[in-house]
């Protein structure tokens, strides 16, 4: 077996017996060289001049932008999944405004690209074997998501889904041409403005997209089912974990909010006078063997994780989390007909079913392998956003 795993933005591929290979583009390389050389032959529009320089009544930082000589962000993977066969890897990037589709023939180290278009938001993507298609959840203007169907050359061949929904995390049935599990939230919007106000919990639905016959899997108003996989007896893998609820719906948050109001502005005062005395006295207030205080450190950023921001520095200090990535309410679950629902595993971040029916998961920091009631672990990353298993 081995697996893909997307930790931090970059590409990781581990297999049985052999050290872990981190996957680069070649796109991406070049069109960071290219900005490079392009930002290095501009330079002299955006190089500071002092005033007695300056000629004309616009300055040339104001006339040329300034902006236009700042680097472009590291390139980012966002999904990844196995092609037909091992040695084929099908994976989205993104570099600067646009997000690419790209093919990867893991023994020649040949990328293929197959598109790249400005301000493509995705949200899930799937190689169906049976008819040699790619799935993709693809974001639209309207906030809604639909599933779209592409040939192995990345060439659109329709929609398969549509409406007021969010359809995402797409993935196959075994032993089926053209049958699709998803993930899927309906939307709700302002009634004379129309824009998107709110998102229900997410089912679980399987869609035929040949027939067009649709069916809901699993659908419980307390949780969100959310990056479904299906075993070939049927049975359903998927991430659990409770609705968060609107803001006004939440009980005690007035009272609470009241209560910590006094605690928030001392360390909102503290914090201001701590940022004078590093600036001018090259000392903090607090003394390096004082108590820790995790919110005048520097913040750690945010990470957006199936449809969830996840504060990172909750992951280091909320005992909810007890240092992963995400809180131990989002599950690892396994849905049989006939049976109740089993957890299987706790603090999932995200999972894949392997070719040979055992599941390889992530906490966030470290990916492990869950066969037959035992878990052993197979990588540590740090941030893993996403990961999939493919064939020996």
């Amino acid at each position: 077996m081995q697996t893909v795993v997307i930790a931090k933005g970059e590409l990781w591929l581990h297999r049985e017996g052999a050290a872990p290979r981190q996957i680069t583009s070649a796109f991406a390389r070049e069109v960071q060289e290219r900005d490079e050389r392009s930002r290095r032959n501009s330079s002299w529009k955006h190089a500071p001049r002092e005033p007695e320089q300056q000629t004309g009544m616009i300055p040339s930082q104001t006339l040329w932008g300034r902006q236009q000589g700042a680097p472009l962000a590291p390139p980012r993977f966002l999904y990844a999944c196995f092609g037909p066969d091992a040695d084929t890897l099908y994976y989205l990037l993104r570099v600067g405004e646009s997000t690419g589709l790209f093919r990867l023939h893991l023994s020649e180290d040949r990328e293929v690209r197959l598109f790249h278009r400005n301000a493509l938001a995705v949200q899930g993507l799937a190689w169906n074997p049976a008819d040699r298609r790619l799935i993709l959840s693809v974001r639209l203007h309207d906030g809604t998501a639909q599933l779209e169907v592409y040939d192995e050359e990345g060439t659109l061949k329709g929609a398969i889904t549509g409406g007021d929904s969010i359809d995402a995390a797409p993935s196959l049935v075994p032993g089926s041409a053209a049958s699709v599990v998803y993930q899927s939230s309906g939307v709700a919007r302002h009634p004379e403005q129309g824009h998107l106000t709110a998102v229900a919990h997410a089912t679980l639905c399987q869609l035929d997209y040949r027939s067009g016959a649709l069916c809901i899997l699993v659908d419980d108003a307390r949780y969100d089912h959310i990056a479904p996989r299906q075993a070939a007896d049927g049975t359903i893998y998927a991430i659990r974990r409770p609705v968060e609820k609107p803001v006004h719906e939440r009980a005690g948050n007035a009272l609470m909010d009241m209560l910590l109001m006094p605690v928030r502005l001392l360390k909102a005062v503290f914090g201001y006078l701590n940022f004078f005395s590093m600036i001018y006295g090259k000392e903090p207030l607090r003394s390096a063997g004082g108590p820790r205080s995790p919110e005048l450190d520097q913040d750690l950023g945010k990470l957006w994780l199936h449809g969830r921001m996840i504060e990172l520095r909750k992951v280091r200090d909320d005992p909810q989390y007890a240092g992963n990535l995400v809180p131990a309410s989002w599950q690892l679950v396994r849905l049989r007909p006939g049976h109740a629902t089993e957890v299987l595993a706790r603090h999932v971040a995200g999972f894949d079913l392997a070719p040979d029916g055992s599941l390889v998961y992530t906490n966030g920091y470290q990916v492990s392998r869950w066969q037959a009631g035992h878990s052993t672990v197979l990588a540590k990353h740090e941030l893993v956003e996403g990961l999939a298993a493919g064939p020996a």
